[in-house]
């Protein structure tokens, strides 16, 4: 069966599981995954509250997630389909719940400069959760500074992921209710999903998985 889609990018707020999904639906669906920046230099002093650190922090993740979509304009000889877990409008996500007036002035010139001639991806994916769940999720990414985050923040980014969805029409979007569901450990959800992918959509559909067996 040939996908209806060359691009499937999957999104959600930290820890919502994103990056092994990707992963896994790579290989089912015959295609390359393709993952947003894991080093950042400046994240370590984000998380310490030092000084300047937001905006560097935020300026490197730009950067970085615009050259990965960048190289996706090749088309891959050898893969049907690219995954990705992230887009590179959930930079600016981040950067209104980060970054002072002036800082997201001169970040907006540069993300518009930025985002003119990027491709879109073909199909989106959300992974919706309510704010309690990513607490609790990034409260056991214990040695990674993450879970020393205050839960204001948590809750600020999910309302702000949640209010970017709200609005979002630019491809086809899925919103998955994923509060109930780890798609590495439950095998017939993770295969419902796939199922699911197969399908051409437009619009906005909401997905919630069956959940297997615990």
């Amino acid at each position: 069966m040939t996908l209806p889609y060359r691009h499937i990018a999957f999104e959600g707020p930290m820890c919502s599981g994103t990056t092994q999904l990707a992963r896994q639906m790579a290989p089912a669906l015959g295609g390359e995954a393709v993952f947003d920046v894991g080093d950042n230099p400046f994240l370590s002093q984000f998380y310490r509250e030092k000084p300047g650190s937001a905006f560097k922090t935020q300026l490197f993740f730009l950067l970085n997630r615009h050259q990965v979509l960048s190289e996706l304009n090749q088309p891959s000889l050898f893969h049907q389909v690219i995954i990705s877990d992230f887009i590179l409008e959930k930079d600016r996500i981040y950067a209104y719940q980060n970054l002072s007036d002036s800082e997201l002035m001169i970040y907006e010139k540069l993300y518009g400069l930025l985002c003119q001639e990027m491709v879109k991806p073909d199909l989106v994916v959300y992974l919706q959760m309510a704010p309690d769940k990513v607490i609790d999720l990034v409260r056991k990414r214990r040695g990674t500074g993450l879970y020393t985050i205050a839960d204001e923040y948590i809750d600020s980014v999910v309302e702000g992921y949640n209010r970017f969805f709200f609005h979002y029409t630019e491809t086809p979007l899925i919103i998955v209710n994923a509060n109930d569901v780890q798609f590495d450990r439950d095998k017939v959800a993770f295969n419902d999903l796939l199922q699911f992918l197969k399908r051409s959509h437009r619009g906005v559909t909401y997905f919630t998985p069956q959940i297997g067996e615990p």
